[in-house]
């Protein structure tokens, strides 16, 4: 049978009360619940029942108010358990609660805790129900209590000893809570219990105000016969003769372990991570902080910290499971611990990024030395899931100084130090300097400037055509996003694609590229006549984490355009960074009419086993393959083989960055499908589509 319980739930957010009902239900609980949404409602509600419990959202909406609602408890003497309900990522910042009064945190995303922990605290506020009356009464009738048999209470842990701190007496809840028989305590002093968490002058102390009639309470960690621990939440009373003296004390225990056992989780889980054990970020800048204070007073242990980025790391995860990506973490640290000096401080920063704080090395070619050599240590081959996973590494380092004197600024350039490492080439060190962070405030300033720059039409789309050989007409073109900087002109799509794709703004930029090649096909095909396909570049963000394929549908149905009239191109290393998740997308695009192209074939992994296996329409040779072609050159006879392979797999080819007429007929002569580039046209506005594609027909037919 369920056991009710009665719970005041302060929450907006009815799906969350959702959540938190059911599992209450799904673990054998029976809630009697309000929903509360205000301070001045909690205030009316609390007052109305004998509430079991308070759950309390850390949701914007209470997160300021929680400190209102624990002084309300306190002002009006009502003790009621509270627990919040917390993000993860706010767990350190939430765990100052603590002190304030909340009895417990339980993780938003799991809730697993939660109905241990209401029972746990219905528990203990009825034991401090009973202590408290209990208590009450031993007050009033201290001069009056002769009889020690009075003071037991069964439902508790009771001790007796005399005036000289000798056991008289326990109950048996007592004893087996030690370990001990009864008999093995009596004629003890509560020193076998050895104490752990108090100093032999903070025991003189007790026993001073306990020997002048003074009431004690306090925790207190014990040792068991068999050596384990268990605390205890203690009142100690003294019972006071005719003469005024004390001659004997009663102790009512009661067993705190399960709980001091989770805030001790808790307090870890605020300062470890998880899944390694290692100090996470939070812990590691304290130790940073630690060191540079040491040798700013003794000018001795120079602080050197090593920001450590497993490379291509996310390739691992999406082939073999997030699963075995844990476990590569784990050996990971592993390693960088067998590796490093014992005095070494590793951290997991989070993700794949780990952090190691030397204080031994006495310059920035030792430290240079170090990371090398760190590098070769880990280049053993790992088993897993019957493969042997090879592991490169780039590290950036950042020294006291120069890398600066504060722990974030220390721990933030060796991380910027890092990124520009793997910028240049994985598996590589780089040393910070100002440089770096000046290219960092750069890249910060153009990202922050690209928020701006779609709400205040600074993003524009040029469109550049593609020509068949065998035709001689103009069907298809390539979207290209450009972007004019009010004062920096025109910004390098290599230089804001990426940072766009860093910081999601590639999403809402992609949305709008497919609008504005919507606007295109509504004027050049259904207004005009022309027939045109457009090609729009898709990034890795975009084609796994937004499901391209219903923006496609959305703007079939919405604006009425073919999906004959569309195109994406996508990348090899996109392409081929997980089949299993891209083949059935390029598949379903496929399937409802859009043509799929491989853009820059011959600059990622130009597998052919690869090649076979993805559903494409068209294949793209990159510009770089057409450099030093003419008749009869090995470049000449690659560029053939490519475009007779894709022809046999039943793919079109397009062949990018023709410049020159000698490059175009060399590309007819191998029987290219089509070319894109400088000699039939730069990328164009919108605009000037029309003109363009007038002004090629005319010529055509004249």
């Amino acid at each position: 049978m369920a056991s009710p319980i009665s719970v005041l739930i302060l929450e907006d957010d009815s799906n969350s009360v959702f959540d938190l009902v059911r599992e209450m239900k799904a673990n054998g609980l029976s809630p009697l619940y309000r929903v509360v949404e205000s301070l001045a409602n909690f205030e009316l509600t609390v007052l109305e029942e004998d509430w079991d419990a308070i759950i309390c959202s850390t949701h914007s909406t209470f997160q300021l108010e929680i400190p209102h609602y624990l002084k309300f408890l306190n002002e009006k003497n009502l003790d009621i358990p509270v627990i919040l309900i917390s993000e993860p990522e706010d767990f350190q910042k939430n765990l100052t609660y603590m002190k304030s009064g909340v009895n417990d945190i339980i993780d938003r995303k799991t809730l697993l805790r939660l109905t241990e922990v209401l029972e746990r605290e219905r528990r203990e506020l009825v034991y401090r129900k009973e202590k408290n009356t209990t208590e009450t009464f031993l007050y009033q009738s201290l001069k009056e209590i002769q009889l020690q048999k009075f003071a037991l209470d069964q439902a508790n842990k009771v001790s007796i000893t005399d005036a000289n701190g000798i056991i008289t007496y326990v109950n048996d809840a007592f004893a087996k809570i030690t370990g001990y028989e009864s008999f093995e305590l009596l004629g003890q002093n509560h020193r076998i219990l050895k104490s752990q968490n108090k100093s032999k002058e903070e025991w003189e102390k007790i026993w001073e105000s306990i020997h002048k009639g003074n009431v004690w309470r306090g925790e207190i960690l014990n040792t068991k016969k068999n050596g384990s621990l268990f605390w205890v939440d203690t009142t100690i009373v003294p019972f006071i003769g005719s003469d005024g003296s004390v001659f004997q004390y009663i102790a009512i225990h009661h067993d705190i372990t399960d709980r001091k056992l989770a805030e001790e989780q808790l307090t870890h889980d605020a300062f470890y991570d998880n899944l390694t054990g290692l100090p996470n970020r939070a812990l590691y800048l304290a130790r940073i902080e630690q060191k540079i204070y040491t040798y700013n007073i003794k000018k001795d242990g120079y602080p050197i910290v090593f920001c450590i980025n497993i490379d291509n790391f996310k390739r691992i995860n999406h082939s073999l499971g997030n699963e075995a990506g844990d476990e590569i973490l784990i050996i990971f640290a592993e390693k960088l611990k067998k590796f490093s000096d014992k005095d070494a401080i590793i951290t997991r920063l989070g993700a794949d990024n780990f952090s190691i704080l030397m204080d031994h090395l006495l310059s920035i070619e030792e430290a240079v030395d170090y990371a090398y050599r760190l590098f070769e240590f880990l280049g053993d081959p790992i088993p897993l899931a019957g493969y042997e996973i090879y592991l490169t590494a780039s590290c950036g380092i950042s020294a006291f100084g120069l890398g600066g004197k504060e722990a974030d600024v220390l721990l933030r350039n060796a991380e910027i130090a890092m990124f520009h490492a793997k910028s240049q080439k994985v598996g590589t060190v780089a040393v910070f300097n100002q440089a770096m962070q000046e290219k960092i405030h750069f890249q910060l300033e153009i990202q922050n400037d690209l928020k701006k720059a779609l709400k205040q039409n600074e993003i524009s789309v040029f469109f550049q055509p593609i020509l068949d050989l065998k035709s001689n007409q103009i069907g298809h073109w390539e979207a290209l996003v450009r972007w004019r900087h009010p004062q920096r002109g025109m910004v390098s799509p290599a230089e804001f694609i990426p940072l766009a794709e860093d910081s999601g703004l590639i999403v809402p930029i992609t949305r709008f590229v497919l609008e504005q090649t919507a606007n295109v096909i509504e004027e050049v095909q259904i207004k005009k006549g022309y027939p045109i396909s457009i090609a729009v570049n898709l990034s890795p963000q975009v084609f796994y984490d937004q499901n391209i394929f219903h923006w496609i549908v959305d703007l079939h149905k919405r604006r009425k355009i073919p999906y004959s009239s569309l195109q994406v191109e996508i990348t090899e290393s996109l392409a081929m960074k997980n089949l299993s998740e891209t083949v059935p997308i390029l598949s379903n695009l496929i399937d409802i009419g859009v043509k799929v192209a491989l853009d820059d074939f011959g600059t990622g992994f130009s597998s052919l086993s690869y090649l076979e296996k993805l559903p494409l329409s068209i294949l793209k040779i990159d510009k770089s393959f057409l450099n030093n072609v003419h008749v009869g050159s090995k470049e000449s006879f690659l560029l053939i083989s490519i475009i007779n392979m894709a022809h046999d797999l039943g793919y079109s080819v397009v062949a990018e960055g023709v410049e020159e007429l000698e490059q175009l007929e060399l590309l007819k002569s191998y029987q290219c499908d089509e070319i894109q580039g400088y000699w039939l046209s730069k990328p164009i506005p919108f605009p000037d589509i029309i003109p363009f594609l007038d002004q090629f027909y005319k010529k055509e037919t004249s």
